[in-house]
């Protein structure tokens, strides 16, 4: 993914709250990543290795498909912490 220059940010922003992004001519919806978005508003709820599944596979907390425009990240497992770390921080 570092080839097309494609970063967490680009999609759903500084702050994580996602919302709109056009990619190709099209309008997609980026999720919002705050940690009590995931942890508390979805369901079911994500849990830091659900969330780094949907990083690194592309599924969610049920084991469904994440949206096609979701990148599957290839990550080290300490990088994977680091980002779970970072994104508690969300708020």
């Amino acid at each position: 993914m570092t080839m097309m220059r494609l970063a967490c940010v680009n999609c759903h922003g500084s702050t994580g709250h996602g919302g709109p992004v056009f990619m190709t001519g099209q309008a997609v919806q980026a999720a919002d990543i705050t940690w009590p978005a995931l942890t508390e508003t979805q369901q079911p709820q994500y849990t830091d290795d659900t969330v780094k599944r949907a990083i690194t596979q592309g599924l969610d907390p049920s084991g469904a498909p994440l949206d096609d425009v979701m990148p599957r990240w290839s990550m080290s497992p300490q990088d994977l912490d680091d980002l779970v770390a970072y994104l508690r921080t969300l708020r």
